[in-house]
């Protein structure tokens, strides 16, 4: 090698320095010798791998339904606690006020009821008693009193003749005077029932009046009595509304746990007024947990729902065995990453929420080529390597690079299964070089850097 830079010396002093052109075109005419290797595409798999953190599947901050003075706070935080189990409550005061008065005025609405209801029974009492009058009173009407003067006329008709013909005998002198005096006298006493008759059909008829407007007025208090019970059962309704809200109120201030879990915050402190919906513990339920990571977008379509994961846990310093259970479709604002969930069975507990973890998930098979990663030259425009022609000349291609595995290096575009690159000897090869195959000698990267070394310092010499 050293010689052939010999030879290149000799001929620029014979053309002296102003042709450093044509040494150039001498140095790249020059066939090099090069190491060769034909790639080919192999099935890869690799491992997502990114760290996360635990975090509980379900996470509730348990809250008051209404406003109050925190008056205890049962548990702390780490402690375990059941659905149901009384974590806090409110002081009572205010609210066993509240159910006495709302007690209060549903009693008075029920009194007013009563009262409602007893005249109305009274009225209705009123009312049939003033039917039963009428009735009676209509019944006389049409059929006793019409016979009474009926009988009473054609008695009293009967006696007047008689009285007329005793009459006229006694002023003729023929009848005795005691018998016109008894005639006189019966006459009195028919005319009399006969009257006595006719004003029994005016009474009659006086008392129908009289009930008919006892009646009415019995249906009018009937109807205002209905009205006043209407009132005061809507008014016992209402009543009993406010009660049974004051009683749910009450029952309010006890807080308990809605989950089975570990209280991971306590948020309040007793003695603090608090508003309704304010938290004051959050609780997880950590029987299955979380590790959640944030993946890029290159990588989140490659994921699945029910893919299998290894999490290494760095506080236990041993791997647990998880399940992808989430996948989010909306990237993290800050971090521009998917948020995924991988769910890990964890009924002992060791788990705790927080923990930082490492995510391992395989991801599937590709094909992919990877070369030896000396082969790919980077330059101010990208990656390229050299491609063997058919007829051994070079050809600088473009490649995009992807992952390091060792000392090769993936190629995601630019080469094709069953192309040739230049593996040794490229670093002084241009696009276009002629070159032959290396036999036996091999040439070192060392050896290639120290060539152009020396060609650059013989160039500047010029």
């Amino acid at each position: 090698m050293k010689k052939a830079i010999s030879l290149v010396l000799f001929a620029a002093l014979l053309t002296g320095c102003s042709n450093v052109n044509a040494a150039e075109e001498s140095s790249k005419a020059e066939i090099r010798t090069v190491g060769v290797q034909t790639v080919e595409a192999n099935g890869y798999g690799d491992i997502l791998t990114v760290s996360g953190n635990i975090v509980p599947t379900h996470t509730v901050k348990a809250s008051f339904k209404i406003p109050g003075v925190l008056h205890n706070v049962t548990v702390s935080e780490g402690d375990k606690v059941t659905a149901g189990q009384t974590i806090a409550s409110l002081d009572k005061v205010d609210y066993n006020i509240q159910v006495k008065g709302a007690e209060a005025l549903k009693s008075t609405a029920q009194a007013q009821t009563s009262a409602a209801v007893a005249q109305r029974e009274a009225a209705t009492a009123q009312k049939n008693a003033a039917a039963i009058d009428i009735e009676t009173a209509q019944l006389q009407l049409e059929t006793e009193i019409p016979t009474k003067i009926e009988q009473a006329k054609a008695q009293y008709d009967l006696t007047k003749a008689s009285y007329d013909r005793v009459k006229v005998l006694y002023e003729q002198g023929v009848a005795a005077k005691s018998q016109f005096d008894e005639i006189s006298a019966k006459l009195t006493v028919d005319e009399n029932t006969y009257q006595q008759a006719l004003d029994a059909k005016s009474i009659a008829e006086s008392k129908i009046k009289s009930a008919q407007s006892q009646l009415n007025a019995a249906e009018a208090q009937i109807s205002m009595t209905d009205a006043q019970v209407s009132a005061s059962n809507a008014q016992i309704q209402a009543s009993q509304a406010q009660l049974d809200a004051a009683k749910t109120n009450l029952s309010d201030t006890i807080l308990t746990s809605p989950i089975n879990g570990v209280v991971l915050q306590k948020v309040s402190e007793a003695g603090e007024t608090v508003s309704a919906g304010y938290p004051i513990v959050a609780i997880g339920d950590i029987s299955n947990v979380w590790a959640e990571i944030g993946v890029t977008d290159e990588t989140v379509n490659r994921l699945t729902k029910g893919q299998m994961a290894q999490v290494y846990i760095y506080g236990l310093d041993e791997f647990v065995t998880g399940v992808v259970d989430e996948i989010n479709s909306l990237a993290d604002t800050t971090t521009r990453t998917f948020p995924v969930k991988i769910r890990i069975n964890n009924t002992d507990g060791k788990l705790k929420p927080g923990m930082v973890c490492r995510a391992e998930i395989p991801m599937d098979n590709v094909e992919s080529i990877f070369v030896p990663i000396d082969s790919v030259i980077h330059f101010a425009e990208g990656s390229a390597v050299f491609l063997l022609n058919e007829d051994n000349s070079v050809r600088k291609t473009s490649v995009t690079t992807g992952e390091i595995t060792g000392d090769k290096i993936q190629i995601f575009s630019g080469l094709q299964s069953g192309d040739t690159i230049v593996t040794k000897g490229q670093f002084t090869l241009h696009d276009g070089d002629t070159v032959q195959i290396e036999e036996t000698e091999e040439i070192t990267q060392t050896e290639e850097i120290e060539e152009i070394q020396e060609t650059e310092e013989m160039n500047a010499s010029w």
